[in-house]
């Protein structure tokens, strides 16, 4: 498969290949239509954002493996928390479509395509440093790094994420690979 995100800010390509020849993939769901009136809406809990990319790849009998793909050039504290945003909704919506196509998601696997990470806290904003009382303190960088990543459902759970280093190609465009 050839993925591609188009906005100006962040041309990119991504190559997909897969162990199965029996995917169904929604390229740029992000820009499809994929509000589910029961999601709430707000900022806040980010269910109305989605991944650039979803696949679900068949395995044996009725088991999918579900693809999360998020495109980025850079990703930094802040984005990263708008990226697992992403995840979350994406999540439940590719649970929704699973559950109305009668697939088994046996396993989810997050990634995000960057160019540069940076998860370093300004010096000049010592509060920055500072995470919630009351809940597990895990690094960015952890999960970033498929350490310890997880989202929350009113409960955390595990899932991995991996991320997919882009080079510029002679046209400016970030360029990956992704093998499965």
């Amino acid at each position: 498969m050839f993925l591609e995100e188009t906005e100006e800010s962040g041309k990119s390509e991504l190559h997909v290949q897969l162990a199965s020849k029996e995917n169904l993939c929604i390229a740029n769901i992000d820009k499809k239509n994929t509000g589910l009136l029961f999601l709430q809406e707000g900022k806040a809990k980010s269910l109305y954002k989605r991944v650039d990319h979803m696949i679900f790849e068949k395995k044996q009998g009725n088991q999918w493996k579900l693809h999360l793909i998020e495109m980025k050039g850079s990703v930094g504290t802040e984005k990263w928390k708008d990226i697992k945003g992403k995840f979350r909704a994406s999540y439940l919506v590719a649970q929704a479509l699973a559950g109305m196509l009668e697939l088994d998601i046996s396993e989810t696997v997050m990634y995000t395509t960057y160019e540069r990470a940076e998860f370093a806290h300004p010096d000049t904003m010592p509060a920055a440093r500072h995470g919630r009382s009351g809940a597990p303190q895990i690094r960015m960088k952890d999960e970033w790094d498929g350490n310890r990543f997880g989202l929350n459902f009113g409960e955390r759970i595990s899932f991995r994420h991996i991320p997919i280093k882009m080079e510029r190609n002679g046209d400016g465009i970030l360029s990956g690979k992704l093998e499965g």
